[in-house]
Formats: structure tokens, sequence, C-alpha cells
């Protein structure tokens, strides 16, 4: 009787047990209402950056009553009395795609190496060598290719405005890529199972073959978001494209040629654009459109992450 009744602990204690309880349950209620409402404010300012952009260019149709097919046909992107969104459209694939060109095979052979080859500690310096690379701030990258690369893309080649092109930018913003892409290869590739190495091994592949046919095959989802997500930084680059691209506002032909992509040409023009001219509203929509292109790229690359999340279950 004696032990049951040392048991059963005091109705004070109990009391602080129960209200400890309660308010460990309201923490976390709060908690979880916080984090809703945070991913939702997320939701609610991309619409509203949306909202916003179309609201101001839509005033070049509506109020300016510019002609829609003008604005998506005209072969030169400023003009005191026309505004053409073709050409600074035309010349951002320019600079993404030579951007692709460059960054893709260094940024993919770098990850194969990081993450199959490379010793612990080399791995570890050249993946933090890449996460500073990814922070410094991409003007320098544009002095350093105004310094570097444009006086030989001049000299030994002669293309664009005394070296400055689209071909130019795109070398230089794929530096800028790189990181990203070798970040999110190497975490593909990483989340490849063992099982599928050892077989690989197992059947007689050496290194090489098994990166190349199996583990590259398997991590492909992951590789080609972090290339949707290199080109999606590709796309809205703008410090470097502003001062190596060349400015020059008509349509361009081939990447040689000295250009103007959408955020050059927003950064470039708004500044003189007065609140009565049709460019303000013009700029707004080229805004628009550029926001939807690099949320259409980021949206596809993360439903392929997700996708690779999945298939191995990580």
């Amino acid at each position: 009787m004696a032990t049951s009744q040392q048991a059963i602990p005091p109705i004070g204690m109990l009391g602080r047990s129960v209200m400890t309880r309660r308010r460990g349950a309201l923490l976390e209620l709060g908690a979880e209402w916080f984090i809703r409402s945070t991913g939702l404010l997320t939701i609610v300012l991309l619409v509203g950056i949306l909202i916003l952009l179309a609201r101001q260019g839509l005033r070049l149709f509506i109020e300016l009553d510019y002609p829609v097919g003008r604005f998506f046909t005209y072969g030169n992107a400023i003009t005191e009395f026309k505004f053409g969104v073709m050409p600074p459209l035309v010349a951002t694939f320019w600079i993404t795609l030579m951007t692709l060109v460059f960054a893709i095979p260094l940024g993919l052979m770098t990850a194969a190496f990081i993450s199959e080859i490379a010793h612990p500690r080399v791995r570890l310096l050249i993946k933090s060598a890449a996460e500073l690379l990814a922070g410094v701030p991409t003007i320098i990258f544009a002095f350093v290719g105004l310094a570097l690369v444009v006086p030989r893309v001049n000299d030994y080649f002669g293309w664009g405005a005394g070296g400055l092109s689209g071909l130019t930018a795109g070398f230089v913003v794929s530096f800028v890529a790189v990181p990203l892409i070798i970040s999110i290869s190497d975490d593909a590739m990483q989340a490849v199972p063992v099982d599928y190495k050892e077989n690989a091994y197992a059947l007689g592949c050496n290194k090489l073959q098994a990166i190349w046919c199996v583990i590259m095959p398997a991590a492909i989802s992951g590789i080609a978001a972090a290339v949707m997500l290199g080109m999606a930084r590709a796309i809205g680059e703008t410090m470097i494209v502003v001062i190596l691209a060349g400015g020059n506002s008509s349509l361009p032909h081939d990447p040689t040629e000295s250009m103007r992509p959408m955020t050059a040409t927003i950064a470039a023009g708004f500044g003189n654009a007065s609140e009565q001219s049709l460019v303000r509203p013009a700029l707004y929509m080229t805004g628009a459109i550029l926001f939807l292109l690099t949320f259409a790229t980021t949206l596809i690359a993360d439903t392929i992450l997700e996708r690779q999340r999945k298939r191995f279950g990580r």
C-alpha cells in the first residue's frame, strides 16, 4: 500500500507536467503557423512582383496604344518612338547558350572528379573554392573579364565592339554558373546508391566507364536540374552583360556581335526613361517577360530535382 502511494506523483507535479506539455504544444503550433505564413508570404511576393510588372507594362498597350506586334517584332530595342523586345530576347538567348557551352563541360567534369575520384580533402578544398567563387560579386568577374578576356578576344578574333560581344559575356558568365552546376551535380552523383557503383566495378568497368555509363545516367535528373539552374543564373545576370556584351541594341545574328540582353536593356534604359515616354512601360513589360523566363526555368529545375530525390529516396 505504501509502495503504491509512493508511485503516484504529487498533484502539483502533475499540474506542472500538464502545463509544460501545453506550453510545448502552443510553441509547436506557433512555429508551425510561422513556417506556413513564411511560405505563403513567398508566394504572395512572387505573385505581387508579377502583377506589378504586368500592370506597369500593360500601360504600353492600353494607355499608349502601342501595337503588340511591333513590340514583339521590331528589330531595335530602344529608339525615340519605338521599342522591340526581340533584340534583347535574342541577345539573352545567345549569351545563355554561350554560358552553357562553357559551363556544362567544366562543371560536370569537376563534379565527377570531386564526387568519384578526388581524395576527401581535395574534394572539400574544391567544393569550398566553388562555394567561395559563388559568393564573389559579379561586378568583380566583369572587371576581370574586361582586363583579361576582352583584349585577347579583340586581338585574336576581332569580334564585337573591341572584343565586347555576346560570346565574351557568355564566357565570363559561365564562371558564375559553374559553382552552381558543380554543387548540384556533385550532390546528385553522391545520391546514386553504392550498389550501382559496385555492380559497375564488378562487371569490369574502370573508374571512367563507371562514371560515364552508370553514375551520370543514374544522376541525370539532378544534372539536368543543375544545368537548368545555371541557365536561370545566366538569364538573370546583369552587371557582367552590361559591361562585356557591347551594348548594341539592334538584333544580333550570332554570338560574336555586340548585343544588349534583357537585363542590360532594363539597366541601361530605365534611368533615362521619363514617366510619359513609352520606354518605361516597355521596360516593365520586358521585366515581366524576364521574370516569367527565370521563374519557368527554376520551376522546371525544382521539379526535376524532386524527381531525383524520390527516385533514390532522399
